[in-house]
């Protein structure tokens, strides 16, 4: 492979004021419906999916996603988030899953809300994401595409790299029930 070929590393992201804290994540690749429970979370249902790779394109296989998010509201179902949005008690806020052999991963999941973050910041849609590969760590976020308050979004406007942190529409024919993101993700060594 040249090295003109070479992907570059997903970037860095903070973890946040809302990362999951006490109890652990749950271990389903579905943040719409709570095991047990009879209701479904509210909103725009989508999907995401992707693969975790090296910077040479090949597959991490095993990695270990923690996947965390606001709601369709904007709230985290975190202690500390103060947001008088509503929570929403049939949303898994965060869930723990691997990917497979091909690096690939995937979670159905709802689209977050937007919610302020000081006096004069609104975050734009965004989902959380810690990465353990075989070698490193990476803690990132995904945005989504067309969204007006990522022009604007103090952490992706500042990131190296920021389009690599904006996920792609994929091919509606394969899952026309609800909208599907793409978002690699690239460790450096894997």
């Amino acid at each position: 492979m040249r090295k003109s070929d070479r992907r570059h590393r997903t970037p860095d992201q903070i973890l946040g004021p809302y990362f999951p804290t006490g109890r652990r994540p749950a271990t389903q690749d579905d943040l719409t419906a709570i095991k047990g429970a009879d209701g479904l979370a509210q909103g725009e249902v989508i999907e995401v999916t992707g693969r975790i790779l090296n910077l040479d394109g090949k597959p991490v296989r095993g990695a270990k996603l923690t996947v965390w998010q606001a709601n369709t509201f904007g709230r985290y179902a975190h202690c500390n988030d103060s947001n008088p949005a509503p929570l929403d008690p049939n949303f898994v806020g965060c869930v723990c899953i691997r990917s497979n052999g091909d690096g690939v991963y995937r979670i159905k999941t709802v689209k977050p809300g937007a919610y302020p973050a000081g006096p004069d910041w609104i975050r734009p849609p965004h989902i959380h994401f810690e990465v353990h590969g075989q070698f490193e760590r990476l803690v990132t976020q995904m945005y989504f595409p067309g969204e007006p308050l990522n022009a604007c979004d103090r952490l992706l406007v500042s990131a190296l790299y920021p389009d690599l942190l904006v996920a792609t529409l994929a091919s509606l024919e394969d899952r026309p029930e609800h909208r599907v993101l793409n978002f690699d993700i690239v460790l450096t060594r894997g």
